[in-house]
C-alpha cells in the first residue's frame, strides 16, 4: 500500500547573493542621491581676521548707557601680529554692553559654533549668539524679538584667549519658555534663526578697551537652504496656516489704525536707488537703506540682514512662504518704480494698496510712493511719500527749491512721513549722449561728475527735515568707471555730513532765516530745543555747475537775543568756535573764502560743543579723505581739459594756469596732513583747493560754449564732459549745418497748426483755462506765430513741474539717419510764469524732458538751441510745454543735420594754357636772356 501523496507546495525563488547585492546597493545609491539634494548644504565655516577696513563689530544694545569712545584698526596688536579691532567704550553701572557680528540668518542647531580671540585689561566680556524670532513683533519697535545664547568668558586678562561658543539647543529651549511666558501662549515663536555673533564686552564701571581677532563660525547651515530644500506645509492645520488666515481675514481699517513708520523717527534714513552693489559696500558709504526695481529675493534678504541694511522694495505679486522668515531687513513696499503715479493711477495705486493691506500680518509694511501730482488723493494710501527735487540743469534757484518742497509738504500735512528725492547722477538721457557722441567722434567718455550741486540740494532740502533722503541712481557705483567711483566718493562725503548734523536737524524746526551779506549765499535756520543750526548754501550756480565764496566775505548778522550763543563752524568736521564782531551796525559772523556749503550751530548751552566735537570726529577721517580725493580728481580733469583745450586753439581766453597750479600745489601739501591725522587742516586745504577748481571748470565752460547767455541744451557742457566738448566744438559755429528740414517751423499760416500738421494736447481742463491759438501780430518773422496760454479758473494758482503741465505742442516729425548730429533752433517768448518751476519746456523726443531747456521770464524773443545725437534712424519732433500759469508765443522753429562735407566748397578747376600763349611767353624769356 502506497503512501498518500503529500500536497505540492510551490517554493518560492531564490535570488542570487550577487544579484539581490546589486539591487540593494542601487537602492542605496539613490537613496543617499536623494537625501543628498533634500538636505541643506553644510557649510565648512566663515572666517574673518579682523584687520581689514571698515569694522565689522558695532554696539547694538546695553543696559548702562554704554558709549563707544573710539572704534579703530591696531596695525599689529592681533593674535597674530597683524590688524584687529580696537573698541573703546565707556560704560555705567549696568550688565550689557552687546557688541555684535552681524552674519547671514543661520539655522540654530547644536553643530553651529563659533570662536573669537579677545584681549582686554579686565576679564568677564562673553561671547554668545543672537537668535531672533521672525513672527514675533513686540511694541513699539515692531521689530522681531531676539533673545541672547552666551557661551564662554574671557577671564585672562591682559593677553588673547579663545572664547567659543556651541551646542546652543538646549539654552535656546529655555530662553523661548522664557519669551511664551512673557508674550503669552499664543506667541508665534516658529523658525529661529541667528543672525549675529555678538560679545557682551560689559567688565565694570568706566572706560574698557578690548581688542577682537580671527573670528571663526563652523556648522553654517542657511535659513534660505532650508526654505528651498524642505517643501512648505500649506495645510490648513498647521499652527502658521492658521495663523495667516486669521490675520488675512482682519479687515483693513484694523491694519491702518497700527501702521508702522516706513522711517525710522529721530534719525534721517539714507537710502540708495540699488543697481546691483554689494550691500556691505554700501553700508560702507554711509546708506542705511537700499531701494530695490524689484521684489527682494532670498539672496538679497539675506546679504541685507547680515550687513544691518534695510530693504524698500515693490512687494511680490503673492506671499513666498520660503521667504517667511527672511523679512526682517524689509522696511517697506514701494509703489511706483519706473512709472509717473499721475492722475490716471489712482484707481490702480488704491487696488494695490489695499492689496498690501491685506497681505498676512508677516508680510505687511509700510506703503511708499512718490506721486507726481494729485498729493491729497495719494496720501490717503500711503504712510510715507517722496518728493523729487527738480532736475538741475532745469536752472531752479535755491529758494525755488525750497519752496516747491515747503508746498508739497504743505498739500500733504503730517499725515505721512516726507521723503527728499536727489538725483546722484547727471539726467541718464545727457549721459547716454555725451556717450554716443564721443564714441562717434572719438573722443573719451564723460569721466567726471559735478557733485556739489548733488550736495547743495541735499542742504537745502533739509530744511524741510525730511526722514529720509533717497537718492536716485540709473548706473552701478560699483562698475568701476571712474566716473561712478567719484559719485561713491561724493555720497559717502555727503551721507557723512548728514550723520554729523542728524541729532540736530531730525525733527527740526525752520524759523526764520538769519540776514546775510557779502557772497551770494542762501541761509537755512532750524532749530531743536536749545541747539539752532545755520546752512549756507551757494546762489552761485549755472544748471549744475557751482562757485564758492573763494576770496569773498560771507557775513552773518545775528539778532541781539544770538549774540550772547556760543557759535561753533563744523564745515570742516570739528567743533571750531567762533567769535562774533561787534560793530556799530550789529553783531556779525564773518567767514572768509566760505566753502560751496557752510553749517554752524548755535546753542545758549556751551555743553554743546562737546557733542558736536565727539559726533563729528566720528566721521572726519572719511570725509577727509572722500574731499581730498574729489578735490585732487577735479583739479587734475580741469588741468587736462584747458590743456586739450588751448590745443585745439579754441576761443582767445587763456588757461588758468596759475589758479590751477596752486591749487594742485595745495593738495600736494594736504597730503602728508592727512596722513599725520590732521583732518581739520586737511579738509581745509582741499575745499580751497577744491573752490580754485571749480572756478577754472567755470571758465571753460564759458570758453566751450559760445551760445551762452541764450537758453542752450548740449549734452557735453550739461554734464561736465569738457574733453567730449573740445572736439564737437566745430559743431557750435554756423559752417557745416544742413537747410531746415522742419517746412512748418516757420508758423506763418493758420493752416499749419491743422491736426495733420502741428499737434496739441491739453490737461487739467477741470482746473485751467487753455488754449492754441495761431497769432496774425507780435510775430518774430512773417505774418505770424504759434500763440498759448493757460490760466487758473480757480482762487489758486497752478503748481508747477509735471503736476501744472496743462499743455503740449509737438511739432511734424522728421526722419533723421543714425549717428547723426542734429541742432534744433526756436524763437520763444514768455509772460507771466511766476510761481517756482514754471515756464516752457522746449525739448525733443530724442533727449525726452529731462534733458528740456526751462524758459521763463522772457518777455522779448529768445532764441533757445537744443544740440542732440541721433543713435539710430529715428523720427525726431520738437515739443513745447506749458507748465503753470503763463502766455507764450512760438516762432521760428528750426531743424537742421550736420553735413560738413555738403558746405566745403569745391575748389575751382585748373585752367590750361594755350599753345599760342605757352610759345609767345617762351620766346619773350629768351629775348630776356639775350639782354
Amino acid at each position: 500500500m502506497s503512501l498518500p501523496r503529500q500536497s505540492e507546495f510551490k517554493m518560492p525563488r531564490v535570488i542570487p547573493s550577487w544579484q539581490s547585492l546589486r539591487i540593494v546597493l542601487r537602492g542605496l545609491v539613490f537613496a543617499v542621491a536623494g537625501f543628498a539634494l533634500s538636505v541643506p548644504p553644510l557649510h565648512a565655516q566663515l572666517y574673518d581676521s579682523l584687520d581689514a577696513y571698515p569694522p565689522r563689530w558695532h554696539l547694538d544694545t546695553s543696559d548702562c548707557d554704554a558709549r563707544i569712545v573710539s572704534h579703530k584698526h591696531l596695525a599689529d596688536g592681533g593674535v597674530d601680529g597683524r590688524a584687529c579691532e580696537v573698541v573703546t567704550m565707556t560704560a555705567s553701572n549696568g550688565t550689557e554692553v552687546v557688541l555684535a557680528y552681524p552674519i547671514e540668518p543661520l539655522v540654530p542647531i547644536d553643530g553651529l559654533t563659533a570662536n573669537l580671540s579677545v584681549m582686554s585689561a579686565r576679564p568677564g566680556a562673553r561671547i554668545g549668539f543672537r537668535v531672533r524670532f521672525p513672527y514675533l513683533r513686540p511694541e513699539p519697535t515692531r521689530r522681531p524679538a531676539s533673545v541672547i545664547v552666551y557661551g564662554a568668558s574671557y577671564k585672562n586678562s591682559g593677553e588673547f584667549s579663545s572664547i567659543g561658543i556651541g551646542m546652543i539647543e538646549r539654552p535656546l529651549r529655555l530662553k523661548t519658555m522664557a519669551l511664551r511666558g512673557e508674550y503669552g501662549a499664543d506667541a508665534n515663536l516658529k523658525d529661529p534663526y541667528v543672525d549675529a555673533v555678538v560679545v557682551n564686552a560689559y567688565s565694570g564701571v568706566g572706560v574698557t578697551a578690548l581688542r577682537l581677532d580671527e573670528l571663526r563660525v563652523d556648522g553654517i547651515v542657511s535659513v534660505s537652504d532650508v526654505s528651498r530644500a524642505v517643501p512648505h506645509d500649506a495645510s490648513a492645520g498647521t499652527d502658521q496656516a492658521v495663523a495667516n488666515r486669521v490675520d488675512a481675514d482682519e479687515p483693513a481699517s484694523a491694519a491702518n489704525k497700527d501702521r508702522d513708520n516706513a522711517f525710522p523717527n529721530g534719525k534721517i534714513t539714507r537710502v540708495l536707488q540699488h543697481n546691483g552693489e554689494p550691500l556691505s559696500w554700501v553700508r560702507t558709504l554711509g546708506f542705511d537703506a537700499v531701494l530695490l526695481s524689484k521684489p527682494p529675493d532670498a539672496a538679497i534678504l539675506n546679504e541685507a540682514i547680515q550687513t544691518r541694511v534695510s530693504i524698500y522694495a515693490p512687494a511680490p505679486s503673492a506671499p513666498d512662504p520660503s521667504l517667511q522668515s527672511l523679512l526682517q531687513p524689509i522696511a517697506g513696499w514701494y509703489i511706483g518704480h519706473n512709472e509717473t503715479l499721475d492722475a490716471t493711477r489712482i484707481e490702480s495705486v488704491e487696488m494695490t494698496s489695499r492689496r498690501l493691506r491685506s497681505l498676512p500680518s508677516q508680510w505687511q509694511r509700510p506703503i511708499i510712493a512718490a506721486p507726481s501730482e494729485s498729493y491729497r488723493r495719494y496720501v490717503t494710501m500711503m504712510d510715507a511719500m517722496v518728493q523729487d527735487m527738480p532736475m538741475r540743469t532745469r536752472g531752479l534757484t535755491g529758494d525755488e527749491e525750497v519752496r516747491e518742497l515747503k508746498r508739497f509738504a504743505h498739500r500733504v500735512g503730517d499725515r505721512v512721513q516726507l521723503a527728499a528725492g536727489i538725483m546722484s547722477t547727471p539726467p541718464e538721457r545727457t549721459l547716454q549722449q555725451s556717450e554716443a557722441i564721443a564714441d562717434s567722434i572719438g573722443a573719451p567718455r564723460p569721466s567726471g561728475f559735478r557733485w556739489h550741486s548733488m550736495w547743495l540740494q541735499t542742504m537745502r532740502s533739509l530744511e524741510m527735515a525730511p526722514n529720509a533722503i533717497v537718492f536716485r541712481s540709473t548706473r552701478s557705483l560699483a562698475s568701476g568707471s571712474e566716473l561712478d567711483t567719484q559719485r561713491s566718493m561724493a555720497l559717502s562725503f555727503v551721507n557723512r555730513t548728514i550723520a554729523m548734523l542728524e541729532p540736530w536737524i531730525a525733527g527740526a524746526t525752520p524759523i526764520t532765516p538769519l540776514p546775510i551779506s557779502g557772497a551770494p549765499y542762501r541761509c537755512t535756520h532750524l532749530a531743536k530745543e536749545n541747539v539752532e543750526v545755520i546752512l549756507l548754501t551757494s546762489t552761485a550756480e549755472r544748471g549744475s555747475e557751482v562757485l564758492a565764496g573763494d576770496g569773498q566775505t560771507l557775513d552773518l548778522l545775528l539778532s541781539p537775543t544770538d549774540s550772547n550763543k556760543t557759535v561753533w563752524r563744523l564745515t570742516h568736521f570739528s567743533a571750531e568756535r567762533l567769535t562774533p564782531d561787534v560793530t556799530p551796525s550789529g553783531t556779525r559772523i564773518s567767514i572768509v573764502s566760505p566753502d560751496a556749503a557752510e553749517i554752524i550751530v548755535m546753542s545758549g548751552d556751551p555743553s554743546v560743543g562737546g557733542d558736536l566735537s565727539q559726533l563729528a570726529g566720528r566721521y572726519a577721517r572719511q570725509a577727509a579723505l572722500d574731499r581730498w580725493q574729489l578735490a585732487g580728481d577735479l583739479v587734475r580733469r580741469t588741468r587736462m581739459q584747458w590743456q586739450t583745450a588751448t590745443a585745439s586753439r579754441i576761443g582767445n581766453r587763456p588757461a588758468p594756469n596759475d589758479l590751477i597750479g596752486v591749487a594742485g600745489q595745495t593738495l600736494a601739501e594736504a597730503e602728508p596732513l592727512y596722513r599725520a591725522g590732521d583732518t581739520d587742516s586737511t579738509l581745509r586745504m582741499a575745499r580751497r583747493a577744491d573752490a580754485w577748481a571749480l572756478r577754472s571748470e567755470w571758465q571753460l565752460s564759458e570758453t566751450l560754449m559760445p551760445d551762452w547767455p541764450r537758453p542752450t541744451s548740449c549734452p557735453p557742457i550739461d554734464c561736465g564732459a569738457a574733453e567730449v566738448q573740445t572736439a564737437w566744438y566745430p559743431l557750435m559755429q554756423e559752417n557745416g549745418w544742413s537747410q531746415n528740414y522742419l517746412t512748418t517751423g516757420t508758423l506763418d499760416h493758420a493752416e499749419l497748426l491743422t491736426e495733420n500738421r502741428w499737434k496739441f494736447g491739453k490737461r487739467l481742463e477741470q482746473r485751467a483755462k487753455s488754449e492754441v491759438v495761431f497769432a496774425n501780430r507780435g510775430s518774430y518773422a512773417g505774418p505770424g506765430a504759434l500763440l498759448a496760454r493757460a490760466a487758473s479758473i480757480s482762487d489758486d494758482p497752478l503748481s508747477g513741474g509735471y503736476e501744472g503741465t496743462v499743455i503740449q505742442i509737438r511739432s511734424p516729425t522728421v526722419r533723421v539717419p543714425a549717428n547723426t548730429a542734429v541742432r534744433i533752433d526756436a524763437l520763444v517768448r514768455t509772460i507771466g510764469f511766476g510761481q517756482p518751476h514754471q515756464g516752457t519746456l522746449v525739448y525733443d523726443s530724442i533727449g525726452g524732458q529731462e534733458m528740456g531747456v526751462l524758459v521763463r521770464g522772457r518777455s522779448a524773443w529768445t532764441p533757445v538751441r537744443l544740440y542732440r545725437q541721433a543713435t539710430e534712424e529715428t523720427e525726431l519732433s520738437v515739443m513745447f510745454e506749458l507748465m503753470g500759469d503763463g502766455e507764450v508765443m512760438v516762432d521760428e522753429v528750426e531743424l537742421r543735420i550736420w553735413e560738413p562735407e555738403k558746405s566745403i566748397t569745391p575748389p575751382k578747376p585748373f585752367r590750361p594754357l594755350s599753345t599760342a600763349d605757352s610759345s609767345g611767353r617762351a620766346d619773350a624769356i629768351e629775348e630776356d636772356d639775350r639782354r
